[in-house]
């Protein structure tokens, strides 16, 4: 058998990659060691999976790092005369590796501060340039940490120059064939180690927020990519306190804060614990695109969500409640946070700046809590909203299910996804003898419809007609029966429920994480589709054993008051400081924010019964509309004037609030601890 051999540009490659990659894990170490004293006992066994993440982070920064040198030496392998810029090559990476270098002494110096990793805001240091620089001069050992550079590029030069001395140390005599073979064996394993992990989505920064421990997250981070992952997002803290402030009175009369004070900006209220305070376990169910406008409650002829319909006719029903967005991310995080995700930057699971938020589930503190998704949860970024911010969270997602059975590109159907989060929760709670409080997110519903072989006696509708279903608010015959079958579904999780000790003490949170645009709505009011309500609009439904009284609730309420409203059903007491609210006191204002954020200029509204405000962007055309009249179009504003300038006031207070609260959340009090 001929023996492999290794082309000496590939070994100088894969050794410079390496020296990298062992020197950012070192200095890893060295950041543990040094600030060893944010480590505590209970958070010791989270050690493993932090370097195991941060050592992928690290190949992610040494790849980045090794990925000219490759270059290079590829040209070499193909064409020696390349060698005459090598003097060239090694100066590159003197200042390259300085660089790098340079990064961690600041991240070093910026954690010693602050206790935060170095992100892209560091660049906003620059505007005051001569003030940082004095700052630094006088806080920092600033001589020793040049000379500590200088000696680092020299050093650098020289490894580099021994590094190419080797790969060209003999004229290996290799075929075309030969090295482009090489080439790209070198680029898919540099390709693969950067990606970072055996999945459908890259390694991303929320990966290492896999604790609710902020020394640990840290720690998983490598200051480089750290820098890279938040550049995008370092502009958009757009916030203006001064705004805030001109909203202050009313939003915070609105939100019902107890203490209220516009000088510190206080949003915080505290809710006390009832007499007799209950333990019911809590499921939640996003149910993907759950439009009121697509379901039976509108559409009682095609008649496509049957059981939703029979769950409300015996539970408790909302029948005018909105999202504030019109995505599933925006809507976890909405959900979770009780904040309206207003960022114009993606979205803020996916922003590094905002991961840590105050979840007021956590003070069910003897409750054990789950997330289940079907496919990954590095979709959106949701991940690090969940494990960092949710308190000893058990995530169940691909590849930790006991039978996953890919469906589509969204993981394992909604029914697998049933099955396990069934299995798992009734058997977690005969062990643990706790309540839970359990989210599960659906995504069958969803392009490109999959229907699985195993869809427990699922029939499809081929009687109806595109220009049927068409009218009615779906695309096509294949949108309507995927709705249908999310539908179908739910009635078998139920069924599987209904059968286990924990169904008679729980209470199941069913909605809609958002509605779905249909230009064709006539089973719906004009209105409502020309101001794009159909995209927010969804059924909530608070069903269960639990729920003992049938009740239909026509006030107007908003998904990010979910949890208090399941909290004030607990009679359990919390605190929080989010837009969410409890909407079955019957001392609330009624109202749902919505902010389009899709559209440009980005509309921002509020609902509130019949009414709707809405303007294009802050201080862009706008109106006061009864978005269900035949002259929805009509404006009010000078009809009503009072009510026009309240639902002004709420709807861009709302914005300007929500936009502060996304960086003013952080769970830093007691109940969170």
């Amino acid at each position: 058998m001929k023996k492999l051999s290794i082309p000496r540009w590939i070994q100088a490659y894969a050794a410079f990659f390496f020296a990298n990659w062992l020197l950012f894990g070192i200095l890893r170490v060295i950041f543990m060691y040094v600030f060893r004293g944010a480590l505590t006992p209970e958070h010791y066994h989270e050690l493993w999976q932090t370097f195991y993440i941060g050592s992928k982070f690290d190949a992610r920064l040494a790849g980045a790092v090794v990925i000219p040198l490759g270059l290079y030496l590829t040209v070499y392998a193909f064409w020696h005369k390349a060698s005459y810029i090598k003097k060239a090559v090694c100066w590159f990476y003197a200042l390259l590796e300085t660089l790098v270098l340079f990064v961690y002494f600041v991240d070093f110096a910026h954690y010693a501060y602050i206790s935060m990793r170095v992100t892209a805001s560091v660049l906003s240091y620059s505007e005051n340039a001569l003030i940082s620089a004095q700052m630094m001069w006088e806080t920092y050992p600033i001589i020793w940490i040049l000379l500590g550079l200088i000696l680092w590029g020299t050093l650098s030069y020289f490894f580099t120059k021994k590094v190419l001395t080797y790969a060209f140390a003999r004229d290996d005599k290799y075929r075309w064939k030969g090295n482009l073979a090489w080439f790209f064996a070198g680029l898919l394993i540099t390709g693969a180690l950067m990606f970072g992990q055996i999945s459908q989505y890259p390694l991303r920064w929320s990966n290492a927020y896999h604790s609710t421990n902020n020394f640990i997250c840290n720690l998983t981070l490598n200051p480089a990519v750290n820098l890279f992952d938040t550049y995008r997002f370092a502009q958009s803290k757009d916030y203006d306190t001064d705004e805030v402030r001109k909203y202050y009175p009313e939003i915070a009369k609105y939100l019902q804060v107890q203490h209220p004070d516009e000088k510190t900006l206080n949003f915080e209220r505290q809710f006390s614990s009832a007499k007799h305070p209950k333990d019911y376990n809590v499921v939640v169910i996003f149910m993907e695109s759950f439009a009121w406008n697509k379901s039976s409650f509108t559409n009682p002829d095609l008649d496509p969500t049957p059981f939703a319909k029979e769950l409300a006719d015996k539970s408790i029903l909302f029948t005018n409640f909105f999202t504030p967005t019109s995505a599933t991310a925006r809507a976890v995080f909405a959900t979770l946070t009780g904040i309206p995700d207003v960022s114009n930057v993606k979205t803020s699971s996916r922003n590094p700046f905002v991961v840590d938020q105050h979840i007021v589930a956590n003070a069910l503190t003897d409750y054990e809590k789950y997330y289940f998704i079907g496919g990954s949860s590095s979709w959106g970024n949701i991940r690090g909203v969940i494990e960092h911010n949710l308190q000893n969270v058990n995530m169940y997602e691909e590849g930790k299910f006991q039978n996953e059975r890919r469906n589509d590109v969204w993981g394992i159907s909604d029914l697998d996804l049933f099955r396990e989060a069934n299995r798992i929760l009734e058997a977690d709670q005969q062990k643990t003898g706790k309540p839970f409080f359990a989210i599960i997110q659906t995504a069958g519903y969803h392009r490109p419809y999959t229907i699985p072989t195993d869809n427990a006696g699922f029939v499809v509708n081929d009687k109806v007609t595109h220009e049927q279903v068409h009218k009615r608010s779906f695309v096509g015959v294949d949108e309507y029966n995927s709705l249908r079958l999310s539908d179908h579904f739910l009635r078998e999780f139920f069924k599987m429920a209904e059968k286990s000790e924990y169904y008679k003490n729980t209470l199941f949170v069913i909605f809609g994480d958002h509605g779905l645009a249909a230009p064709e709505s006539e089973n719906m009011p004009r209105g409502y589709v020309e101001w794009n309500l159909i995209n927010h609009q969804v059924p909530l439904i608070l069903a269960g054993p639990v729920v003992k009284t049938r009740r239909v609730i026509t006030e107007t309420a908003s998904q990010v008051d979910i949890l208090p409203t399941v909290m004030g059903l607990l009679g359990r007491g919390y605190f929080t400081r989010s837009i969410g609210r409890n909407v079955l006191d019957t001392q609330h204002e009624p109202g749902a924010f919505i902010y389009a954020w899709a559209q440009d200029p980005h509309p921002i509204g509020f609902v509130q019964g019949e009414y709707y405000y809405q303007t294009l962007g802050v201080g862009g055309k706008d109106g006061l509309y009864k978005f269900g009249a035949k002259d929805f179009n009509r404006d009010l504003s000078k009809e009503q004037p009072q009510r026009y300038q309240h639902m002004k006031n709420m709807a861009l207070g709302l914005y300007e609030t929500s936009k502060y609260l996304l960086y003013h959340n952080q769970k830093n009090n007691e109940q969170d601890k």
